[in-house]
């Protein structure tokens, strides 16, 4: 087996500067009925392109990969949908941006996994594939051949990259694509990506979406190299009504054993996590004093961190979040519920031994 290229990522996705997310900032939007990138540059028209061009300008700038150096992260990975490079009206084109974010993270000696989470056809119905309900990715050869010609064109412009460390083909593709379908795309887009991006250089990383399609996609891809298996591991979806918030707060201590059984298979990392809470839990925090709240949320911050910390790298969602710091890591770093520093601390020199006390 091909040596990992590197150790393990620890960064965060910059989410909602070239895949427009709405509920990560609504000001975007303001103005228009427009709930996803797509109908937003509709409903804009002629002023979508400089709308839409000054925010990917300001949204994330070069001073955002200064600050994640300091903050001793070694990652970024960057969500961008297929018409950043192919242009499709309504949506607007500028490949530019991803150029740029490429030489600041060289710059600034971060490594950078590209994501596509928007590709042609829509792999889902969520907004965050750039086009609401649309979902027609898998129905018709021609999105499927697109997206194939977008990922070795991406993989090719790329090639010379020294930043670029790992390549997301689909981020949350919906499971009733079906996994016949998915492996298959999954061994094309191997092919055209290996044709210019060697495994001893960049990883290839594919989906297991949602957590439970672990034991379909983890390891479909044998014989090849450098294959890693993203998965999204959250704590605010689904009915967590009767735990308590302790018990709670220590769920990744049992999640820790039912995932080893897969890290001991092969590599994966987690491509999303966040520190928001389930509804219910939430609520019970938001009800004590304030000190013991800013303790138990550290606490779930680190826990979730100890976990992680055992995958090939980890990359919280997202970047910047307005009035939502839990999904924030500006925020959660502001008011301490993480880490202010990420770097793994030097080993110490032993000491030498006329130093040591007889």
């Amino acid at each position: 087996m091909t040596p990992a290229p590197g150790p393990p990522l620890r960064g965060v996705k910059l989410g909602n500067w070239l895949l427009l997310e709405k509920w990560m900032a609504p000001r975007l939007f303001d103005g228009t009925a427009a709930g996803d990138e797509y109908s937003l540059s509709a409903a804009l028209g002629p002023g979508a392109e400089h709308h839409i061009l000054h925010h990917r300008d300001t949204y994330i700038t070069q001073a955002d990969f200064a600050w994640l150096k300091r903050c001793g992260l070694n990652a970024v990975r960057i969500p961008f949908g297929y018409w950043l490079f192919d242009p499709d009206p309504p949506y607007v084109a500028s490949p530019r941006h991803l150029d740029m974010a490429l030489a600041w993270a060289q710059k600034y000696h971060l490594q950078v996994l590209l994501d596509l989470p928007g590709l042609p056809g829509a792999q889902g119905p969520e907004h965050h594939t750039g086009r609401a309900g649309h979902f027609q990715w898998h129905r018709d050869p021609r999105h499927l051949n697109r997206s194939l010609d977008l990922i070795e064109h991406l993989a090719q412009r790329y090639a010379g990259c020294p930043a670029l460390r790992a390549f997301s083909v689909v981020n949350e593709p919906e499971p009733t694509v079906g996994r016949d379908f998915l492996v298959r795309f999954y061994e094309q887009a191997y092919d055209r990506v290996r044709q210019h991006l060697p495994a001893d250089r960049v990883s290839f990383v594919l989906a297991a979406y949602p957590e439970g399609e672990m034991p379909k996609y983890h390891g479909c891809l044998p014989g090849r190299q450098q294959v890693w298996t993203d998965v999204h591991l959250y704590q605010s979806f689904g009915d967590w009504s009767r735990w308590t918030l302790l018990d709670y707060l220590a769920y990744p201590l049992g999640r820790q054993s039912r995932l080893r059984v897969f890290l001991d298979q092969g590599p994966a990392i987690v491509g999303e996590w966040s520190l928001a809470l389930a509804a219910p839990l939430e609520q019970q925090i938001q009800a004590l004093p304030a000190l013991r709240q800013e303790l138990l949320r550290v606490m779930h911050g680190r826990m979730l961190l100890a976990l992680f910390e055992e995958f090939q790298g980890w990359f919280f969602w997202s970047y910047r979040v307005e009035g939502r710091p839990q999904w924030s890591f500006r925020d959660a770093v502001a008011r301490g519920w993480l880490p202010q520093h990420y770097a793994d601390p030097a080993p110490a020199a032993p000491p030498a031994l006329a130093s040591i006390p007889v």
